[in-house]
């Protein structure tokens, strides 16, 4: 088993990083491991690579993993990708945009304890466990359904910085 207990840098954000991994994806060196979004907040855990390789992972208290972050023991790079999971877009129909629209989507989002990402084109994002939660949005959304649009997509979510809570 290979112990990591930090994180190299990350890909998206050092270029002489994203180089070597690079090469090391050519050379058929890069190790690269899965995680969902909640593993990705787990500082102990063990994990295997995509190519069997045991992983254990020792990183400080509070540590969260992001996609894209490379993990080495000296040896080994280590790519971590987060994976795709269901996203709920809520987005007010046009000329619904006031601001009790999103007032209440926040409140009953909030209410359900799920973490949420605000895009550039005024969709509230949040990540749901699997289809049958439409159903349950859409009775919680009762009061405003008629000013919002429902879409389901399968993505990497990341929540805006502050909006990240304990899911229930």
């Amino acid at each position: 088993m290979l112990l990591v207990n930090s994180v190299f840098g990350n890909v998206y954000k050092d270029f002489q990083l994203k180089e070597k991994i690079d090469h090391a994806e050519k050379q058929g060196e890069l190790k690269q491991l899965f995680l969902s979004r909640t593993e990705m907040e787990k500082s102990h855990q063990r994990k295997n690579t995509e190519d069997g390789m045991e992983i254990g992972l020792s990183l400080e208290a509070g540590t969260t993993l992001h996609n894209g972050d490379v993990l080495s023991n000296g040896t080994e790079l280590i790519l971590v990708n987060q994976l795709p999971e269901k996203v709920l877009h809520a987005k007010a129909k046009s000329g619904n945009e006031s601001s009790s629209v999103y007032l209440q989507l926040g409140h009953i989002i909030g209410n359900r304890h799920r973490p949420i990402s605000i895009s550039d084109d005024g969709s509230v994002q949040f990540p749901i466990h699997d289809d049958s939660e439409v159903e349950l949005f859409t009775k919680l959304f009762h009061e405003i359904i008629d000013h919002i649009t429902l879409t389901i997509q399968e993505q990497i979510f990341v929540a805006n910085q502050g909006m990240n809570v304990h899911e229930h």
